[in-house]
């Protein structure tokens, strides 16, 4: 969690115990040593380490006998000319850190400082961004060193987190106020979340197989990552995760709003001023902004739901999940980042999430299909079950086609509904809406998709690869003799 509210219970050395370290190796008569409030890392301490008449310095003390490889490209970074990075003080035999019992202690120059999320940027600040940042993903950084920096792999990781946190919405929770707010405030956002987790799981796939070309990228250049000192100077802090990637992994948050902030378009022509011509992947832009929040869904959801740790701290945390959703904020920009790839496609696949896709759900049905039958719709209620999935096909801004879907016990689905508007018939959708749904559902691990086939869809499912097989509903309702019960292993 990046720009959140820290976890605070950190097990530390004494302080005493720093300072002599300080003095002994780095030659810093350190006087006193307070404990910042910074960073989610429960393995990780910082400090301000203040002398009796000098400077101050930034402390970091981690668990564990670790060379963390981003304090070496720091220093490199800072040698090739970047004054924006903070490079390591080093020990008095030139070492980058100093093992301190069980611990790794690497010292900084302390920034007398605000940050990015505390103050806005001036234009020439987004300007030298920019700037700062293509230096980033244009250097080149050394074999030895690049082997040791992690890699883009696009892993579902969080993906498959925050679908397992789905299954505690409905439970019993015992918890405090904050997670109790947070199972409900969950439940209320169901839709969207799995809308979420669904586009960027689909996004990843594409992405994979377009190889793209990967970059140094700092990975999580936020406001809170980016310092402005008395003299209006810019730093980039919290190296701590660099890694290999395609350039918009950083861009994303320039526009993104995380923490509400950075979304307005005179903010980016600023930045692009600096950072100079560049041609940006939408769909991997799309894709990062999309698995951001699923990951910060995963980590406030596991922190809240799954543990009682954070404190007083909780309440805050809850607040922050739930900014994530405010108008413009990052869910807001994600989808509309999205939406942006249908410039180039003008079909696109979206399951109903919002108040206005419900409505245009219940209106398509009723009037393609409901009507045709000549009855009004039995079934509207289901457009509100968590276990009932509603996906419409746009055709630009307007519905073409509409699938409804039951999930049942044992990883089994049936297909209910499918529909294409008269006009859009004969062209191949009902095929490509199909191919979407059964995607989607593979994706969260949905094995086997059963259908009743009336005679005139017979064929149509048959081309798809449906065979005939027991329908055997969960309700124990048997299949309507003039239709045949129909399935497709995923």
């Amino acid at each position: 969690m990046d720009g959140k509210v820290p976890m605070t219970e950190k097990q530390s050395l004494s302080s005493p115990y720093i300072i002599d370290c300080l003095n002994t190796n780095y030659g810093i008569a350190a006087t006193k040593l307070i404990l910042l409030p910074l960073g989610a890392d429960i393995n990780a301490s910082v400090y301000r380490a203040q002398t009796r008449d000098g400077p101050s310095y930034f402390v970091k003390l981690k668990r564990g006998h670790h060379y963390d490889i981003s304090i070496t490209l720091l220093a490199l970074l800072q040698a090739s000319g970047m004054q924006q990075i903070i490079p390591p003080i080093t020990t008095i035999d030139g070492e980058l850190t100093q093992r301190i019992n069980d611990c790794t202690l690497t010292v900084y120059p302390f920034i007398d400082r605000q940050n990015g999320f505390c103050c806005d940027l001036t234009e020439d600040q987004w300007v030298t961004l920019g700037q700062v940042l293509r230096q980033v993903h244009e250097f080149d950084v050394p074999p030895p060193v690049k082997d040791r920096i992690r890699k883009e792999v696009y892993s579902s990781k969080w993906r498959k987190a925050v679908r397992s946190l789905d299954v505690l919405i409905d439970t019993n929770l015992t918890g405090d106020e904050a997670a109790l707010k947070l199972q409900a405030f969950m439940k209320e956002k169901r839709a969207v979340i799995h809308r979420l987790v669904d586009r960027a799981e689909s996004l990843s796939q594409k992405i994979q197989k377009q190889s793209p070309k990967f970059v140094l990228c700092h990975s999580d250049i936020h406001g809170g990552n980016v310092l402005i000192d008395e003299n209006g100077a810019i730093y980039i802090v919290d190296w701590d995760d660099p890694m290999m990637a395609p350039k918009e992994r950083d861009l994303m948050f320039i526009g993104g709003g995380v923490a509400n902030i950075w979304n307005h378009p005179r903010e980016e022509e600023l930045f692009y001023k600096g950072y100079g011509k560049t041609e940006i992947n939408q769909l991997i832009l799309a894709y990062y902004r999309h698995e951001r929040i699923v990951e910060d869904i995963a980590e406030y959801g596991q922190a809240l739901l799954l543990t009682s740790s954070g404190g007083e701290d909780r309440p805050e945390m809850y607040k922050q999940f739930m900014g994530m959703f405010e108008p413009d904020g990052v869910v807001d920009i994600a989808f509309k980042t999205d939406e942006r790839l249908a410039t180039n496609c003008p079909l696109q696949i979206r399951l109903m999430s919002s108040e206005k896709e419900k409505k245009d759900a219940l209106d398509f049905r009723q009037k393609h299909f409901f009507d045709r039958l000549g009855f009004q719709d039995p079934y509207a209620w289901a457009l509100g079950q968590k276990d009932h999935l509603h996906w419409l096909l746009y055709d630009n801004d307007r519905v073409i086609g509409y699938a409804h879907v039951q999930i049942w016990p044992n990883h089994r689905a049936a297909l209910r509904i499918i529909v294409i508007d008269e006009q859009s018939r004969g062209q191949g959708m009902g095929k490509y809406l199909m191919n979407g749904c059964e995607q989607a559902l593979k994706e969260q691990g949905v094995t086997l998709l059963q259908t009743e086939a009336s005679s005139n869809a017979y064929h149509f499912y048959k081309k798809l690869g449906y065979i005939e097989m027991p329908f055997n509903n969960p309700d124990g309702e048997p299949t309507h003799p003039d239709d045949r019960a129909m399935g497709k292993h995923l």
